[in-house]
């Protein structure tokens, strides 16, 4: 398959699945959490959290390895087989470990604890199988499997969510009807393979290859840190407060916009990672492409952040009704301000990926995570839901100053001054802007739109993504 095949397949990949994935949040999820209530929410999220973070134990990093073997045209069956029995050994070290880590921290909801722990081995095993998909090339296949769950969940079910006052929904409902449509993925998937003649569990001698973990454990240590660092609040927050699901509850529900709006860096990060490897070598065409992404996603997520801030209350009012609070906007107000800064962290850590600089990303994201941690034991306590978000802020900030610091250490490109400089001068433009628009006028949506229009003509004079720019993107593609 040729170069540009293959980034259009990809293209539409991140696509499909980002569509998939923002009915997901904002028609199921949400409408969950109103339906079994923001406390009974909160306790999921914090045991699915919790279950998350150790899923490094049942993937750490063996999908990757596979899809880069089988890209290679090796199809050995006796290592196939070893792949496999390592991926069994896993998950059951992972059952075993999961629950007696859960009941020590707690977690007396045995039945939930159980199912989620039965989610993540069959998600894990469905983007296993999904591997080797990616490596015979399957990329047509790859785009259906990887909504196939959710989309059989979202068909079967919205109806009912929306329209079937009658039926009760509750949280254990909510993940068996998740796992049987992962149950139903993962057997489209085995029968596809087979049919294809692609051998995915063959006969051989049983035989743990131990080796193939020491080869992926930089990559798995890296997933872990950055699990733990986006999933440990909620899991803090269930754990440290006496009311700690129903905080847990309000930050999630005021995270999930963030979690929405995260999808523009993680969809630009996908599209960003080949280009920058085929580049590497070539300071001078990275240092073009980082700049040319700052300029571009920089200016965008600062529109969506400073909006997001001054019109918090109104958009919670708007996805909550009753259940919004001055907390849960405030604490969603905070948590949108981080949106700039994640763009940053996927732009530097994919640069530091794409040059195999593994040691410095798991140091940076330690020290992230080791500050994350104790700035949550410091306000959770004080600040409930509210502290978990400023802890995040400042986590993020600092991390991105150490990303950005690193990035021009290392690669000895001179620092953009009078490209930050427009950036921060375009921010504190946006404050102005928002605060004037706010006197203006009291229609909150009329001033929204009016906030989001001023804001992309200043940035297109800014010349911040102009067709240049975009340009300038897209063109360093080998």
């Amino acid at each position: 398959m040729d170069n540009k095949k293959f980034a259009s397949r990809v293209t539409l990949l991140v696509l499909v699945n980002l569509l998939v994935k923002l009915i997901w949040i904002f028609f199921i999820e949400r409408k969950v959490q109103l339906n079994v209530g923001f406390q009974n929410f909160g306790l999921y999220y914090s045991v699915f959290s919790f279950t998350l973070i150790l899923g490094v134990i049942n993937d750490p990093g063996l999908n990757n390895y596979l899809i880069q073997y089988l890209s290679k045209g090796k199809t050995h069956k006796q290592h196939i087989a070893e792949l496999f029995h390592l991926k069994t050994f896993l998950a059951g070290l992972y059952i075993v470990i999961g629950s007696l880590i859960g009941l020590s921290l707690g977690y007396r909801n045995y039945d939930l604890l159980g199912l989620l722990i039965l989610y993540q081995v069959l998600f894990s095993f469905l983007n296993y199988l999904r591997g080797f998909l990616k490596g015979h090339q399957l990329l047509n296949t790859e785009i259906f499997v990887s909504v196939l769950d959710k989309g059989l969940f979202i068909v079967a079910l919205l109806p009912v969510l929306y329209f079937n006052s009658n039926f009760i929904w509750t949280i254990n409902f909510y993940i068996i009807a998740q796992i049987i449509a992962l149950a139903l993925s993962l057997i489209f998937c085995i029968y596809y393979l087979y049919s294809k003649k692609i051998s995915v569990f063959p006969k051989a001698q049983i035989n743990i290859n131990f080796s193939i973990v020491k080869k992926i454990a930089p990559f798995a240590v890296f997933a872990f840190l950055v699990l733990a660092y986006n999933k440990i609040d909620t899991v803090m927050l269930a754990k440290m407060l006496p009311n700690g699901d129903m905080q847990t509850g309000v930050y999630v529900a005021a995270y999930r916009f963030l979690d929405a709006a995260s999808m523009l860096p993680i969809l630009f990060a996908t599209l960003f990672y080949p280009i920058i490897c085929n580049i590497i070598s070539d300071q001078v065409k990275v240092r073009t492409l980082v700049n040319n992404s700052i300029s571009a996603l920089i200016p965008i997520t600062l529109i969506i952040a400073m909006g997001s801030w001054f019109y918090r209350s109104q958009i919670m009012e708007l996805l909550y009704h009753q259940n919004n609070s001055d907390q849960l906007s405030l604490i969603f107000g905070i948590l949108m301000l981080s949106l700039p800064l994640i763009v940053v962290y996927y732009i530097f850590s994919t640069v530091f990926t794409a040059n195999n600089n593994l040691k410095l990303l798991n140091l940076i994201s330690a020290g992230g995570l080791l500050i994350n941690i104790g700035l949550n034991i410091l306000l959770i306590p004080i600040y409930q839901a509210l502290g978990a978000a400023i802890s995040s802020l400042v986590s993020f900030s600092l991390i991105g100053l150490v990303y950005v610091i690193f990035y021009h250490i290392n690669s000895r490109n001179p620092f953009p001054f009078s490209l930050w400089f427009k950036v921060v001068f375009f921010g504190l433009l946006l404050i102005i802007l928002g605060y004037f628009i706010n006197l203006l006028t009291q229609n909150w949506i009329l001033g929204f739109v009016l906030y989001v229009s001023i804001a992309m003509i200043s940035a297109s004079l800014f010349q911040f993504f102009n067709i240049k720019t975009i340009k300038g993107i897209i063109g360093l593609k080998p």
